[in-house]
């Protein structure tokens, strides 16, 4: 196994342009001698991840950066570790990823934090500390946002809360783009440069889709009203059902009282009836009653309906200030029953 000043080498010929040699053999001799990961996980993601750890560092001695880079995000993945973080945060920043190189520097410094491990926390801050001047920021303006608006930066969701605010991130080209429902999507290209850059990106208002209704930013909880015409058919096939349940009651009633009559004739002979005979003509005519009640309510329920039905027709498309209403009301009389139509035509 190499010892760790051998794995380590490439990396202050890579730093010593940019800050002192002393400090940049202080970071490289931590990251070496740090173990990779720690023994946070068991079997074999441990195993896993120190091969992953090793292997980066090779990597790095023999100065490729780019493929040592995800070796130790593996790592950190498997087992997160402040070698590993340190590590990720060296190769970004050889490759120009200052943002990225940041932000790992700073995870190192929080698990290191979290670890009692001082010495490691001292250099990782350092690191992170002279790195924040030169970063470079994005700021991302939304004109005027539509209902359901979101924005992406290279694929990835820009929270609502970051708008209008500059945010790090890494030198390069930039992909911007904006989509809302019922609107036409929006996106643009810009590069961001390194050694503290700055750059606005504004989104304008987008552009409503053809032929496609726009989602409103605020709608009401309230259903839309049915139209007058709506109103009146539903109406008439209302009456008409109760119309027909009507009719039926009348029809039941009815072969009821004749089955009455029919039982009580042997018992009244000469039209005088014993008790028996007097309780059945006394059914068959409350029987009577309700069967001519349930055929007047029926047969005026029917015709409302039939009434209804056809004002609905010829009600007209767009209905005043009030649409036509319409009630049934059934009414029941000492010998009888109807119903009757009242509202507004």
């Amino acid at each position: 196994m190499q010892t760790p000043l051998s794995r380590a080498a490439s990396a202050p010929r890579a730093r010593a342009p940019r800050r002192p040699l002393a400090a940049a053999l202080t970071l490289v001799a931590a990251i070496a001698l740090a173990p990779g990961p720690a023994a946070a996980q068991g079997g074999d993601k441990k195993a896993i991840a120190e091969a992953a750890f090793v292997r980066g560092r090779e990597l790095m001695d023999q100065g490729k950066p780019a493929e040592a880079c995800p070796k130790f995000e593996e790592s950190s993945r498997l087992d997160p570790s402040v070698g590993a973080f340190l590590n990720l945060g060296l190769c970004n920043e050889q490759l120009g990823r200052t943002a990225t190189a940041w932000a790992r520097y700073k995870e190192a410094a929080t698990l290191a934090h979290a670890t009692g491990d001082t010495d490691r926390l001292r250099i990782a801050e350092e690191f992170a500390g002279k790195l924040a001047p030169k970063l470079s920021r994005l700021r991302i303006d939304a004109e005027t946002p539509a209902a359901g608006l979101v924005i992406k930066r290279n694929g990835e969701v820009v929270g609502a809360a970051l708008l209008g605010d500059p945010i790090p991130v890494d030198p390069g080209e930039h992909t911007i783009g904006a989509t809302a429902p019922g609107f036409l999507s929006w996106s643009t290209k810009i590069v961001v440069g390194k050694d503290a850059d700055a750059k606005t990106v504004s989104v304008p208002a987008l552009v409503a889709a053809p032929n496609v209704k726009p989602v409103e930013k605020e709608t009401s909880d309230a259903p839309p009203a049915a139209s007058g015409t709506n109103g009146l058919r539903i109406a008439a096939f209302v009456a008409g059902g109760v119309g027909v349940a009507a009719l039926g009651v009348g029809a039941v009633f009815g072969g009821l009282a004749s089955s009455d009559v029919g039982k009580a004739d042997p018992l009244c002979p000469e039209k005088k009836c014993n008790a028996e005979g007097f309780a059945l003509i006394e059914g068959a005519q409350t029987k009577a009653l309700a069967s001519t009640i349930g055929f007047g309510v029926g047969g005026a329920a029917l015709a409302a309906g039939v009434v209804l039905f056809f004002v609905s027709r010829s009600a007209p498309k767009e209905p005043g200030p009030e649409a036509p209403r319409a009630w049934l009301v059934p009414s029941f009389g000492p010998h009888g029953g109807g119903a009757s139509i009242l509202g507004t035509f």
